[in-house]
């Protein structure tokens, strides 16, 4: 327990470095950031820092015993489930999230929530079609998830670019949340700051980022505090919101991800 507390310091700093704060940050890794690396591979470099919550998005490659020949996802056998749950439990980590992912009917849905389940995940991040929102809603409620409507900027097929859309969509559902992409809303020219407040009564998780240009559709992130967003003006509105889901660093631009992951780490600890 005292190492656990220690790990927990190192991530997210002190409670109290932020008056506004009422608890440490949560932190995770979404996956994409070491795409070009294994499942297996990326949990045993993310040893090397205190992060031990991971998003993980489907076609990762599995490794190990498994080499390529088989990715994550919802589709797995259960030899493959097996060893993705003996991978995780043995290095202490968690899976906090899936997706992006997507169903066309309800029998999509339902097989990715039955996934979701029997891994524990409370979060399914997809772009889902509008017409499907409702249905989503419905099953998620069934089986004690949370739909998260993730982004991709502007011109990407859809427009949840713009949180005050998103917003308009799911007022009304109870199991259908955001998972906020500042990134993308920063490649799409939506001032970061406002976007949070805009989607603060449906905010369920972050894709949090830097960028290197504000308003290029094709910007690459970048380390915290190596771009334009403002990063703590962001934290500064979150605080004030209480906001306590994850922050889950996604930078797959990086030429060295984990060094990125130490990076963001770091500058979250002390901010």
């Amino acid at each position: 327990m005292v190492l656990l507390a220690a790990l927990s310091a190192v991530v997210c700093g002190c409670a109290g470095s932020n008056s506004e704060r009422k608890a440490p940050r949560k932190v995770a890794v979404q996956t994409w950031t070491f795409h070009n690396h294994t499942l297996t591979d990326t949990v045993n470099m993310l040893k090397q820092t205190p992060v031990r919550a991971l998003q993980c998005y489907p076609g990762q490659k599995l490794g190990g015993k498994f080499g390529k020949d088989a990715a994550f996802g919802h589709w797995m056998t259960p030899e493959q489930k097996a060893y993705v749950k003996g991978l995780m439990s043995s290095n202490g980590f968690k899976i906090i999230g899936y997706g992006v992912v997507g169903a066309n009917d309800e029998k999509g849905i339902r097989a990715i929530c039955e996934f979701a389940r029997e891994f524990s995940i409370p979060a399914i991040a997809t772009e889902s079609p509008k017409s499907l929102l409702p249905l989503w809603d419905k099953i998620c409620g069934e089986y004690g998830i949370r739909m998260v409507i993730h982004c991709h900027q502007k011109g990407s097929g859809n427009d949840y670019y713009n949180p005050k859309v998103v917003m308009e969509l799911i007022k009304d559902a109870k199991n259908v949340g955001v998972c906020a992409d500042n990134g993308a809303w920063g490649c799409s020219g939506i001032d970061n700051v406002q976007g949070f407040k805009d989607v603060e009564d449906k905010l369920v998780e972050i894709h949090f980022k830097d960028l290197k240009e504000f308003g290029k559709l094709d910007s690459p992130t970048v380390a915290y505090g190596e771009g334009v967003l403002p990063l703590k003006e962001m934290l500064a509105e979150l605080d004030r919101q209480g906001y306590d889901g994850y922050f889950i660093i996604e930078d797959g631009s990086a030429s060295d991800p984990l060094l990125n992951v130490k990076k963001d780490v770091e500058f979250l600890k002390n901010n």
